[in-house]
């Protein structure tokens, strides 16, 4: 009954540098590395290009300034029906159950 599995006792083999990094490589392409690189350029470039032509991301979903069009907007709104707000009246609680 030694060789029993649940009673062995294995010891424990800590990983060294040459293991940590063969996990690291482990399922990568030949060319992750280079791609890796090639999206870190486009990434940069496209922030230099927003930069030069002052364009900044915005949460409001607002286009730039330079690109509103305020004369036609003005024109759209002039020529558009006005909206109508009605308000919903419910009839009493005591007339539905009846």
């Amino acid at each position: 009954m030694a060789d029993d599995p649940e009673t062995k006792e294995e010891k424990i083999r800590v990983l060294d540098e040459d293991d940590i990094a063969l996990l690291k490589t482990y399922g990568l392409g030949p060319y992750a590395n280079k791609i890796k690189d090639v999206e870190k350029d486009l990434k940069d470039v496209s922030a230099r290009v927003n930069d030069i032509c002052g364009i900044k991301e915005s949460d409001t979903g607002l286009a730039a300034p330079s690109r509103w069009d305020l004369v036609s907007d003005k024109q759209a709104m002039q020529e558009e029906q006005p909206l109508q707000v009605r308000m919903l009246r419910l009839p009493p609680v005591a007339s539905i159950t009846s």
